[in-house]
């Protein structure tokens, strides 16, 4: 994924592990030439990911790039809210903040620039 950070409030640390690490990575523009990766195991000759593409650097990204990033993660930190995992999601990118199922949270993610989408 792209995001600069993801944080999530859930019921148990593993669960906010899991849920993280998930929607971190659906913060994406896969066919953006503005995202360059790279296999792993080019990067590490001994990672567990292998062949598999990792992201080493995102240009700067005009607003509806953000946008659309910041979409797909919130359509996949719903997907885990509504089956009870997590409570709600924090998303970050290039200045742009998503707070998910916040409404009660908000004041946990002070910002500027947030949009809350409850």
């Amino acid at each position: 994924g792209i995001a600069d950070a993801v944080t999530v409030l859930a019921p148990t640390a593993a669960a906010a592990d899991v849920a993280a690490t998930l929607i971190a990575n659906a913060v994406d523009l896969p066919n953006s030439d503005l995202v360059l990766r790279t296999p792993a195991n080019q990067l590490e000759s001994d990672t567990d990911l292998g062949d598999r593409l990792v992201t080493v650097n995102v240009s700067i990204l005009s607003t509806l790039e953000k946008k659309q990033a910041l979409d797909s993660g919130e359509l996949c930190a719903r997907r885990i809210m509504e089956k009870g995992h997590i409570n709600c999601c924090y998303l970050h990118i290039q200045g742009l903040t998503r707070l998910v199922g916040a409404t009660t949270f908000h004041h946990l993610f002070p910002t500027d620039n947030h949009h809350v989408n409850g």
